[in-house]
C-alpha cells in the first residue's frame, strides 16, 4: 500500500507528526517490533493495534490487553476491547490525559481505500518468525533485568512456571500418542486457541509427507479440520516458528510457496512451530489458530508456544532413540539365538520357539507386556551356554554317556556365566537368571544350582515347559517328534515335581486354545495349496468338470 488513506497524527520530541496506516493490523506498544513505538511506563509491550477490514471499509482499533488501558475520546475501553474508529477520534495509550495521545484522520486524495494486494504479488504483511536462539524462555540471557511492569512480569513467571510443568509432564510420558494429546491438553490451559493439532513428518521418496497425530478443539468438537498448509510447510521446512496476524488478508512472502487453500480466509490468527531436538531433527509442528474468536496471539505467546514444542522435540527424540536402542537389543539378542540353532541343523529355529511359547504362556498368566518381554528375551538366550559344548556331543545320534550328559548339562551353568557377563538395561538385568534357570526342578533335583520351588525365577519355570514341550515334538537325530497328547501327558505326569503347577495350567490353555487351532489351520491351508497345485489347469473356453453333463450309462 504505497497510497495514503489513514493515518494517526500525534506529537513527537514536542514537533507534530503522523504515520500512515498503511499495514494492518497496525500494531502499537512499547517493543521495538511493533509499527508505532512509545517508550512510556504506561504504554504496554504490545498494547494496541488498529485494523482494517476490507468488507466494511472501517479501521478498528483494539486494545490488546494492555495493563493500564486504552482511551477513546476520554472514554476507556474495556480491556481487549474494540471500537470502530470515525474522523477525528482521539486515541490515549495508558491514562486520559498526560500520555501518547493520537488523532485517527482520513485522508481526501483518495474516494475509496486502496484495494488489498492480491495473493500472487503480495506479502504476508504481518508475518513474524522466531526461532528457539530468539526466545526468552529457552534463551535465559534474553529475560530481561528488571521490570517496571508488574502485570508483564506476573505473566513472565507464570509462563516459565507453566512451561517447567509441561516439560516435567512430556518428559515423563513413555507413550508417544499418549503425550501427543496431553501436549494439547497442556497448550490449551496456557494459550487463548480454539484449535490445535499436532503434525508429524516424515520423508518419502524426497518427498515431505504430513500425518496428523492429535487434535483439539476448545469447543469440544471432535471432527477434524486442516490446517494452513502453507503455513505448515514453512515452518517444518524452514525450523522457525511463525505468528500470522489477521491470516486472511495474508498471503505470500518471498521465500514462502503459497498454496491457495479456502482455511487460510477463515483464520484470524495462527501461531506454528516446530517440533524440533537439538539436534536438528525437525519431527512435525505444533498448530494452533483462532477462527471465530478475535484474540489475536501475540509475540509472547509464540516464544513460549515455540518452547513447548522444542521440549516436545526432546521428548521425541528420546522415543526415536529408545526405538533405536531397542530395535538394536532385539537383533543382537536375536543374533546370539540364530548362532547355537545354527550349529545344529535339526534344532534350528529352538530358540525362537521357546520364546514365543513361553510369552504366551506368561499372557495367559496374566504377566504384563514388559515382563512377557523379558521372559521372551529369556527363551530366545536359554541354552546359549551350548555355545561351549563339543560338537559331538550336541549332534550325537544316539544316546549320551554318563559323561557326554554331564557335559551337556554344563550348558546351563555356562548360560549364566557368559549372559552375566553382558550389560543388559534395568528392566532386562534378569536375564540371565532366568535363562540359566530352565533346568531347575520345583523339588530341587534340577541343574545347575538345585533351585527349589519359588526360588526358580517365574520365568525360567515357564521356558521349561516351554523347552521340554519343543524338544518331545520336533525331530531329533536320536528319534522322530511325539504326538502333542503323549508330550502334555508326560509334562502332566511331571507337574509338581518338575514343572509348576500354575505354568502347566496355562500351558495347556495356550496348546488347545491357540497351538492346536493353530496348527490345525496351517494343515488345512497347506492341503488347499497343494490342491490347487496339482489341479490341471482348464484349456480356454473348457467348462469345470462339475458344470460337465453326466455321463451315459447307454453304450
Amino acid at each position: 500500500m504505497s497510497e495514503v488513506w489513514a493515518k494517526l497524527s500525534y506529537k513527537k520530541d514536542g514537533s507534530q507528526t503522523s504515520v500512515s496506516l498503511n499495514k494492518t493490523p497496525f500494531t502499537i506498544g512499547r517493543l521495538s517490533e511493533n509499527n508505532l513505538v512509545f517508550e512510556d511506563p504506561y504504554v504496554s509491550r504490545y498494547h494496541a493495534e488498529i485494523i482494517y477490514e476490507e468488507k466494511s471499509k472501517e479501521y478498528i482499533f483494539r486494545d490488546k490487553n494492555s495493563s493500564s488501558g486504552s482511551y477513546i475520546n476520554g472514554k476507556k475501553l474495556e480491556r481487549g476491547g474494540a471500537k470502530i474508529l470515525q474522523p477525528g477520534d482521539r486515541i490515549s495509550l495508558g491514562r486520559a490525559t498526560g500520555g501518547p495521545e493520537l488523532t485517527f484522520e482520513v485522508g481526501s486524495n483518495l474516494s475509496s481505500p486502496p484495494a488489498w494486494p492480491a495473493s500472487q504479488s503480495a506479502e504476508i504483511t504481518n508475518l513474524t518468525e522466531v526461532d528457539h536462539r530468539q526466545t526468552r524462555y529457552l534463551n535465559t540471557s534474553l529475560l530481561p533485568r528488571q521490570m517496571t511492569d508488574h502485570a508483564s512480569m506476573v505473566k513472565l513467571v507464570g509462563r516459565l512456571s507453566a512451561l517447567y510443568d509441561i516439560t516435567n509432564a512430556i518428559l515423563a510420558i513413555r507413550d508417544q500418542q499418549e503425550m501427543l494429546a496431553k501436549l494439547l491438553d497442556l497448550v490449551f490451559d496456557v494459550l487463548p486457541a480454539e484449535r490445535g493439532m499436532l503434525i508429524l513428518a516424515s520423508k518419502e521418496n524426497g518427498k515431505t509427507k504430513f500425518v496428523k497425530k492429535a487434535y483439539k478443539h476448545r469447543s469440544g468438537a471432535v471432527q477434524e479440520e486442516e490446517p494452513s498448509w502453507t503455513i505448515v510447510n514453512h515452518v517444518y521446512e524452514k525450523n522457525v516458528a511463525v505468528l500470522s496476524l489477521d491470516a486472511r488478508n495474508e498471503f505470500q512472502q518471498e521465500g514462502l510457496a503459497y498454496r491457495p487453500e479456502s482455511i487460510i480466509f477463515k483464520v484470524r490468527s495462527v501461531m506454528c512451530a516446530p517440533i524440533s531436538s537439538p539436534s536438528g531433527q525437525v519431527w512435525g509442528v505444533c498448530y494452533v489458530d483462532n477462527i471465530a474468536s478475535n484474540k489475536r496471539f501475540e509475540k509472547e505467546e509464540l516464544e513460549f508456544l515455540l518452547a513447548v514444542s522444542r521440549q516436545a522435540g526432546v521428548a521425541l527424540e528420546n522415543f526415536y532413540l529408545v526405538d533405536e536402542q531397542r530395535a538394536m537389543l532385539e537383533s543382537f539378542i536375536s543374533t546370539l539365538a540364530a548362532s547355537i540353532d545354527a550349529r545344529d541343523d535339526l534344532t534350528a529355529g529352538h530358540s525362537a520357539r521357546v520364546a514365543m511359547y513361553s510369552k504366551k504362556i506368561a499372557r495367559y498368566m496374566g504377566f504384563s507386556p514388559e515382563e512377557q518381554k523379558l521372559i521372551y528375551y529369556a527363551g530366545l538366550l536359554h541354552d546359549y551356554g551350548k555355545i561351549g559344548t563339543r560338537e559331538a556331543v550336541l549332534c550325537k545320534p544316539g544316546k549320551l554317556t554318563p559323561e557326554e550328559m554331564a557335559h551337556m548339562r554344563e550348558h546351563a551353568r555356562d548360560t549364566h556365566r557368559i549372559l552375566s557377563k553382558i550389560r543388559f538395561t534395568k528392566e532386562l538385568k534378569d536375564i540371565p537368571q532366568i535363562a540359566s534357570s530352565h533346568h531347575e526342578h520345583m523339588d530341587g533335583t534340577g541343574y545347575p544350582f538345585g533351585l527349589r520351588g519359588e526360588q526358580i525365577p517365574i520365568g525360567g519355570r515357564i521356558i521349561a515347559v516351554a523347552d521340554f514341550f519343543d524338544a518331545l515334538t520336533q525331530k531329533r537325530h536320536y528319534r522322530e517328534p511325539m504326538p502333542i497328547e503323549d508330550v502334555i501327558r508326560l509334562i502332566e505326569d511331571q507337574t509338581g515335581n518338575k514343572f509348576d503347577v500354575q505354568v502347566v495350567a496355562a500351558f495347556k490353555r495356550f496348546v488347545y486354545e491357540e497351538y492346536i487351532p493353530g496348527q490345525r489351520r496351517r494343515a488345512e491351508r497347506d492341503r488347499q495349496m497343494k490342491k490347487t497345485i496339482q489341479q490341471p489347469a482348464l484349456k480356454e473356453d473348457e467348462p469345470p468338470a462339475s458344470e460337465l453333463p453326466a455321463a451315459s450309462s447307454a453304450g
